[in-house]
């Protein structure tokens, strides 16, 4: 092993950044945005999550609220449907994992665009897709902007991305592409994984399998964005085998105090603004009133 040590990544400052633009976006509201998130209070990964939300909401601007899944799939959905015509809820996040027999893409279907702010509702989800503003799910959006923060400009990037999971992978390929890097999206089928990640300047590993990435898989000096949360009998670990990778890549981001809070602070821009848009037609039409 080299005398270099591998860079830390945390994205503790750039998330401060964005939930003071969010703050500052929130003000121009009568009244804070509301946001309920739903969540598996029994899985440790989910629970570190919404605590982290709820711990950091008023940074944005933001009222958030915590409730557990309701039971069975057809209380999830009379849950969701309640959510949904709730007119003093602005917006809704459905934590993963989503308890058996819900469907992320059906759940933001009930729920609909305006309240939806994982980005999953196919409006979303096409618009993206075509290039078009859009709201971004929250995590594919952090990566981004971390990429950004590390790097500077994308164009020319080499990028691997592992896991082409409709809230990171897919998502975020689309977002690289759009700022001119060249993406590799690997996933459970892919070949000799590491001859795809080798090639990389910037490895996004979103598996959920702990010690998944090690040296063989990074060419010397590469970055490494770990958005992998994973609760195991020594705590909540990412992809990355860390001890295996240090000396030899060149930034690895922490977990979960990497694109965590970044991924946390996205959230709450998509929630600012999802608020700004359902109260935007009311103010105006109380104007054409006047």
């Amino acid at each position: 092993m080299s005398d270099r040590r591998t860079r830390l990544f945390k994205g503790l400052d750039l998330a401060a950044r964005l939930n003071a633009e969010s703050r500052a976006l929130a003000a121009g509201l009568k009244t804070p945005p509301v946001c309920l998130v739903l969540a598996d209070r029994e899985n440790a990964g989910a629970r570190a999550y919404s605590d982290r939300q709820a711990a950091t909401a008023a940074q944005a601007g933001i009222a958030m609220r915590i409730a557990a899944y309701a039971g069975t799939p057809s209380a999830i959905h009379a849950q969701i449907d309640a959510i949904a015509a709730d007119p003093d809820i602005d917006a809704a996040a459905m934590l993963l994992p989503l308890p058996p027999g819900c469907d992320p893409v059906e759940s933001a279907l009930r729920l609909g665009q305006e309240k939806d702010v994982d980005g999953l509702h196919p409006l979303s989800a096409g618009r993206l897709a075509a290039g078009l503003p859009a709201r971004p799910p929250a995590t594919a959006m952090a990566c981004l902007l971390c990429a950004q923060e590390i790097f500077g400009a994308l164009r020319g990037l080499d990028v691997t991305i592992v896991g082409a999971s409709r809230i990171v992978g897919r998502p975020l390929a689309t977002l690289l592409l759009d700022a001119e890097a060249t993406v590799t999206l690997c996933h459970v089928a892919t070949r000799d994984l590491a001859a795809h990640t080798r090639q990389a300047d910037l490895v996004v590993s979103a598996a959920g399998v702990p010690g998944l990435i090690g040296a063989g898989h990074l060419k010397a000096g590469a970055a490494v964005l770990d958005v992998a949360v994973t609760a195991t009998p020594d705590g909540l670990r990412g992809d990355v085998d860390l001890a295996a990778v240090d000396g030899h890549a060149g930034l690895v981001s922490h977990v979960p105090d990497g694109v965590g809070p970044v991924t946390t602070a996205c959230l709450f821009r998509n929630v600012v603004e999802a608020a700004r848009a359902r109260r935007r037609p009311a103010a105006q039409a109380t104007r054409t009133a006047h």
